[in-house]
């Protein structure tokens, strides 16, 4: 296998340049990274009649606020933490809210919003960035590293890894929005299967009630792939407190590829295989065109922080550094 890793200036940012890494195989597989926020600008795969095309969404040109976070890597805490407070070793730690009186997705100025640095590998690039200890208030000085990797078979691996001095909650995720079909369409196009038979419940303002449901006989229900759109108009109260799916699905971790997005035009597929115990469905909700692209963030239960239950499950220590890896293996149907 031969990755060819080149890059270029793509654009200025506060006398910074923001440099686009591409990532490419000799299959016509490709990705492009930007050292700001890590994000993945595009990935390039081919359909049924081997067209290739982004299969991920764009704002076109660089903006450094990003909405949406398209592409980028979130944390150092992925999802909604209540009051933006937390208290680790009976310490509290009030931080900066930026959705209602919530965190969202690490603060204000979070990993999405920072230069990394950024090394080459043999079949991909290494990020690094250092987080000094209570930037957007949390704990700890931090080293955090995420590795693309490609193959040539269409697969990209996202390996994310922090080391810490203190201990502190660590969640990351990717925030890329999926659009198989390479253009922006009528979600029906899209279809989804999740293997999990239990997803969370959520409040008025999309935190997570610490309550599960079942998703057998409801909207949730993606254990067979359908539209992302079939049911997201129905009546139902966690649709309408999600303004579609915005939720966590516990994924049945027996199952090798738990996760699987289908065009059923082009015959593109994404299957997706992971190290963390849940994935939060984000259906584009603010796109003009609701489902016409998915989020599909692997991780650790949001707010899990503030639930005694899950508290540990997300804090790392000197002793217990945080790993994490996720393979996004593309093909067709």
């Amino acid at each position: 296998m031969e990755v060819i890793v080149t890059h270029e200036i793509f654009a200025k940012y506060h006398n910074y340049n923001i440099i686009k890494y591409i990532l490419a195989t000799k299959t016509g597989f490709s990705v492009a990274v930007l050292n700001y926020g890590g994000i993945i600008w595009e990935l390039n795969t081919p359909d049924k009649n081997n067209k290739v095309s982004n299969v991920v969404i764009n704002h076109g040109e660089f903006n450094p606020l990003n909405p949406g976070y398209l592409g980028a890597i979130i944390g150092r805490v992925a999802g909604r933490i209540k009051n933006a407070k937390f208290t680790v070793d009976n310490e509290v730690y009030q931080l900066k809210s930026n959705e209602n009186n919530n965190l969202l997705h690490g603060g204000i100025l979070a990993l999405d919003k920072k230069i990394w640095q950024v090394a080459s590998l043999a079949n991909g690039i290494e990020l690094t960035y250092f987080s000094p200890d209570l930037e957007e208030g949390f704990p700890g000085n931090v080293e955090f590293k995420v590795r693309y990797l490609i193959e040539d078979d269409f697969q990209l691996t996202i390996e994310a890894t922090a080391t810490t001095d203190k201990r502190t909650p660590i969640n990351l995720t990717n925030h890329s929005y999926f659009n198989l079909t390479g253009e922006l369409i009528n979600g029906n196009r899209q279809l989804l299967r999740i293997d999990s038979e239990y997803y969370g419940l959520i409040n008025r303002e999309k935190l997570f009630t610490n309550r599960f449901a079942q998703t057998k006989h409801t909207p949730f229900d993606f254990t067979t792939a359908k539209p992302i759109i079939q049911d997201i108009f129905l009546k139902d109260q966690q649709l309408e407190y999600g303004n579609g799916y915005d939720h966590p699905f516990v994924l049945n971790r027996q199952s090798s590829y738990p996760i699987e997005l289908i065009d059923s035009i082009s015959g593109r597929n994404l299957r997706i295989k992971t190290t963390e115990s849940f994935v939060v469905v984000y259906s584009a909700n603010h796109f003009a065109l609701q489902a016409s692209a998915i989020c599909l963030e692997t991780q650790q239960l949001p707010d899990a922080v503030n639930f005694s239950e899950y508290h540990e499950g997300i804090i790392c220590s000197p002793d217990k550094p945080y790993c994490s890896k996720t393979i996004w293996q593309f093909g067709l149907v």
